[in-house]
């Protein structure tokens, strides 16, 4: 069994991720119970997977450990993994369109400003033959109108367009852009804090933060905004860059080549006072019905 106090620090961790997630699963209107079921085969499969070690777990075992029954773990393996339809977005494409644009030296000017284009010509230096060095079968004209809608580029006139962020963010609350990209982000730092909380990964992953040891005042938080935002942006383009000259090859790496997705994530945080937080009995009706 572990130690009371690293139950109580986890769990208070899962309070935190979940209440945000409740959230944004309430607002796509995904019930409990879908949500509840998820959760219910991750146990099962975390608790077979991390027990490969110890040889083949058995299915009582597993359902000691998960405090799940014998039946729900049966059901979970002889069912197998639960498929989850989702239709891929323009997310990836997108941002490597954006990322090309300024660091892919035809498409910029000078001191690397990455040039106004016009959409079709010249049809070796505008926008189609921009997306075609991406993805070759990608419609030029849904990634421009994307990239517009996003704000990551304006019009320039009638027939030119620029680029005025190289960074891509999905701008409506409800977009399937968004919840991908929370999805991402999410997964990606949740996997790193494990890696590194595990003690056989005797190298871990990068994992710096920086904070007002004893609070920030409310009204220095924009100017602290601002501030991170100029350093940490000057530092990802930096890394940017890095990722681009280093990269180069990879389009013509072999099919059998090993890849993988690395890189770093930057985000802010505020937290919300607890004094703000009305008690929930203030914020419902108070007639109580039978369950």
């Amino acid at each position: 069994m572990r130690p009371d106090s690293t139950k109580g620090e986890l769990l208070f961790a899962a309070q935190r991720i979940l209440r945000s997630l409740a959230r944004l699963l309430i607002r796509v209107d995904i019930r409990f119970e879908e949500f509840a079921r998820l959760i219910r085969d991750l146990y099962v499969e975390a608790a077979i997977r991390d027990y490969q070690h110890h040889g083949v777990a058995s299915r009582s075992r597993i359902a000691a450990l998960t405090g799940l029954t014998r039946r729900q773990v049966n059901e979970y393996i002889d069912e197998g993994t639960r498929t989850i339809e989702t239709n891929s977005t323009l997310t990836a494409l997108l941002i490597e369109v954006l990322h090309k644009w300024h660091t892919v030296s035809s498409y910029g000017g000078p001191y690397g400003i990455p040039l106004e284009l016009e959409f079709a010509t010249p049809e070796n230096r505008c926008i189609q033959s921009l997306v075609c060095l991406v993805d070759a079968n990608a419609n030029a004209q849904t990634v421009l109108e994307e990239l517009l809608r996003s704000g990551a580029i304006v019009r320039a006139g009638d027939r030119r367009f620029r680029p005025v962020s190289r960074f891509l963010m999905a701008t409506d609350p409800a977009s399937q852009r968004l919840i991908e990209r929370f999805r991402m982000r999410v997964g990606q730092l949740t996997e790193t804090l494990e890696y590194n909380s595990n003690p056989k990964h005797t190298e871990k992953r990068l994992d710096r933060h920086v904070f007002a040891d004893r609070g920030l005042p409310l009204d220095l938080v924009p100017a602290f905004e601002s501030y991170a935002r100029t350093k940490t942006t000057n530092f990802l383009l930096e890394l940017d860059n890095w990722l681009a000259v280093n990269t180069e090859s990879n389009e013509n790496a072999p099919k059998d080549a090993r890849l993988t997705d690395a890189g770093i994530n930057v985000f802010q945080y505020v937290e919300r006072p607890s004094a703000e937080e009305a008690r929930l009995s203030s914020l419902v009706g108070q007639t109580k019905t039978k369950a």
